[in-house]
């Protein structure tokens, strides 16, 4: 990493920072810069306003929850099953603060700038397209009991049991669940709605590991176009 790209990390890791600890609307660029240990002219040399500043801080952590993805896959083919791959990403999303909060649709913390900028609307659309391509995926490799072709409302359907589990956090509905165990439900619920009663095969988990790897490169590509070089991890 060149200083260039030091600086730049610097900046977004200074911005992530404050982000979580004050919100959208109380932090400025300039306590960004003196966070960073570097002048404000210096943030504006990579982003020309505040919100794309924080819009790339946004980009950079929905490019990490990819990389994550990404990595357990190919630890792992059998992570490819829905139950499994919505599991480790609520638990995921629920330690990231940041992530959390671009989940949940925390106004109080990302203000208007997860619907407002371009990131915000950028990550809601991938989200929508590519659920709707993962589980194409499953289907054709036999992982999905229903066929999303005949069923347009089957994405709604699984929206409305993931998006639900993060919205119950901190309702008297999840009772002294911890982490784990509200992980545990989710699977449950989605392993019993949507996928088939009988084990996959090896050999169709291995297959559809291989797509949707694809996929998340490709989505990883997609998200961090805006950043500077170096300033999230690498694909591969």
């Amino acid at each position: 990493m060149d200083m260039g790209q030091d600086k730049a990390s610097r900046i977004l890791d200074a911005a992530e920072s404050l982000l979580v600890g004050f919100g959208y609307r109380k932090v400025t660029v300039d306590e960004v810069a003196r966070r960073a240990g570097v002048g404000k002219g210096t943030v504006y040399l990579y982003w020309p306003s505040k919100q794309e500043l924080f819009a790339a801080v946004l980009t950079r952590e929905a490019a990490d929850l990819v990389i994550e993805h990404l990595a357990a896959l190919r630890a792992d083919p059998a992570e490819v099953r829905l139950h499994r791959s919505m599991r480790r990403s609520y638990l995921n999303v629920m330690r990231r603060p940041l992530a959390r909060a671009l989940y949940t649709g925390d106004h109080q913390l990302l203000g208007e700038l997860a619907s407002t900028s371009k990131i915000g609307v950028r990550f809601a659309a991938g989200k929508v397209e590519n659920t709707v391509r993962y589980l194409d995926v499953l289907h054709d490799h036999g992982l999905l009991a229903d066929d999303p072709a005949a069923d347009p409302a089957l994405p709604y359907r699984l929206s409305a049991a993931v998006v639900g589990a993060f919205h119950l956090e901190g309702t008297p509905a999840v009772g002294e669940l911890d982490l784990a165990d509200k992980a545990d439900a989710l699977a449950t619920t989605l392993r019993r709605a949507f996928e088939p009663a009988t084990e996959p095969a090896p050999a169709a988990l291995e297959a559809a590991a291989a797509e949707l790897a694809d996929l998340y490169e490709e989505w990883w590509g997609e998200l961090t176009e805006i950043l500077p070089d170096g300033s999230t991890g690498a694909s591969g």
